[in-house]
């Protein structure tokens, strides 16, 4: 019956296609084998995953290093090989059909950037989880590399939006604005939260600026810069969110070093140095001439006199406060600073202590001729008329932390400050120099310009 021989002949040759066709292709594939390790040390890096670009495949690598990758088709391909911690790495590989490869690779390491960590008022977020624009400030690395004095130095030019006007002299607070001023009549300073403690930061007539020409002070200028670790600087209607509507104007949130685990570690720093004024102070002309009834004897010549033809002009003098070593009440002021910090502890207790003492004086000074003057009426100066602008400053922190269990975490902190400011005082009388002229009897009797410089 040749119906039924021809059916058994198509089912025997359908099966032994099935077998010959995966040994066929198997016959044409490639394999590529290798050992992944670390440049450095030489080790076996385990659970590498190694890729074939282009492709579906790939392997993983085994406790001693070594992948394979079966199946691969001729041609020329990219094999990229990725790991946590070491840099990628990629090496081009051709193969034939039926030809197996080997490709091994050395991976070096590299730093692995965290995520960062934002603290606001509701604990700490992810910065990809905040809805809001938080500018970061490492103050720790800021103070190793740039002269910082105060906390308005570590803010200058380093976040967006954020304006800071420094002080003028020595021991006035800097205004700080955030996004600009956003109101004409009440307080546009932010807010301070210093380790989770609001700190009170008045400036203006709150701060005493009375009577000293305009100078403030800010609570803010007492915090000892060596001490801080980050600045979070937060901005908008985020921050009224977060701090309540005090934080219109934004919020300063600071955080002061802490001890780390490990060997304690020393730090003692100081410094010295002379303070100048660089300022290009204007010179004043007073016009001088005389009537035609007196030729002879000089007088002071206005714009009306001179229109009137009551003043006939014959001459310009001219006179500089600041440049004549006999009147200029600037001089050279010096400024002295010197701490030591010290932290360290276990994985249990952690501690970080530091101490700083600042000296600076101004560079303004009670003129020679006042002293000259005081002098021979038998005055004594006293040291606050001879450097009536001055700020000594002594700081103290003491950070601890502990872990007594893994669900319990402790931290205490403290610090103390002591500051001391004498700001100039200002005086109606001033300019009395200036008040009696120049050019004539003005400058044999300076007048009582600058004998009221006190505390």
């Amino acid at each position: 019956m040749p119906f039924p021989r021809f059916r058994e002949r198509s089912i025997i040759v359908a099966l032994a296609s099935l077998v010959l066709l995966p040994a066929i292709a198997s016959s044409q594939s490639a394999v590529i084998s290798g050992h992944v390790t670390a440049a450095a040390s030489g080790e076996p890096l385990p659970e590498s995953r190694v890729v074939v670009i282009g492709t579906t495949l790939f392997a993983s690598t085994n406790a001693t290093g070594q992948y394979t990758i079966r199946g691969v088709p001729a041609g020329t391909f990219e094999i990229r090989v990725l790991r946590v911690g070491y840099a990628e790495q990629k090496k081009p590989i051709t193969l034939s059909a039926g030809q197996n490869g080997t490709l091994d690779f050395a991976m070096a390491t590299v730093v692995v950037k965290l995520q960062e960590v934002v603290t606001t008022a509701t604990g700490e977020q992810r910065r990809v989880e905040l809805g809001n624009n938080v500018a970061n400030i490492d103050a720790a690395t800021r103070t190793q590399n740039a002269p910082v004095t105060d906390v308005a130095s570590l803010l200058v030019g380093q976040a967006a939006g954020v304006q800071v006007m420094p002080g003028n002299t020595t021991g006035t607070g800097a205004r700080i604005r955030i996004r600009g001023t956003n109101s004409l009549s009440l307080v546009n300073d932010p807010i301070y939260i210093i380790d989770g403690v609001r700190m009170t930061s008045p400036n203006g007539s709150q701060s005493g600026n009375i009577f000293t020409g305009g100078a403030i002070q800010s609570r803010a200028q007492d915090i000892n810069p060596d001490e801080i670790e980050n600045i979070e600087i937060v901005k908008g209607p985020s921050a009224a969110t977060l701090y309540g509507t005090d934080a219109a104007n934004g919020v300063i949130v600071i955080t002061t070093k802490r001890g780390r685990a490990g060997a304690t570690q020393y730090n003692v720093f100081g410094e010295e140095g002379a303070i100048h004024d660089y300022n290009t102070w204007p010179t004043a002309y007073t016009l001088l001439g005389h009537t035609a009834a007196a030729p002879t004897t000089p007088i002071r010549c206005t714009l009306s006199t001179v229109s009137a033809g009551t003043c006939l002009s014959d001459s310009l003098a001219k006179f500089n406060l600041f440049k004549d070593p006999f009147t200029t009440p600037l001089g050279t002021g010096s400024r002295k600073n010197a701490g030591l910090q010290v932290s360290g502890g276990s994985d249990v207790v952690r501690f970080f202590t530091s101490g700083e003492y600042e000296d600076e004086i101004g560079v303004l000074k009670i003129p020679e001729f006042d002293v000259r003057r005081l002098d021979t009426t038998g005055v004594n100066i006293l040291q606050e008329w001879r450097q009536p602008n001055e700020m000594t400053r002594s700081t103290m922190r003491a950070n601890l932390n502990a872990t007594p269990s893994p669900k319990l975490d402790l931290a205490i902190s403290s610090g103390f400050i002591h500051l001391m400011t004498r700001l100039p005082q200002s005086d109606n009388n001033a300019l009395g120099l200036l008040s009696n002229g120049f050019g004539g009897p003005g400058f044999a009797n300076p007048g009582p310009g600058y004998t009221d410089v006190s505390t």
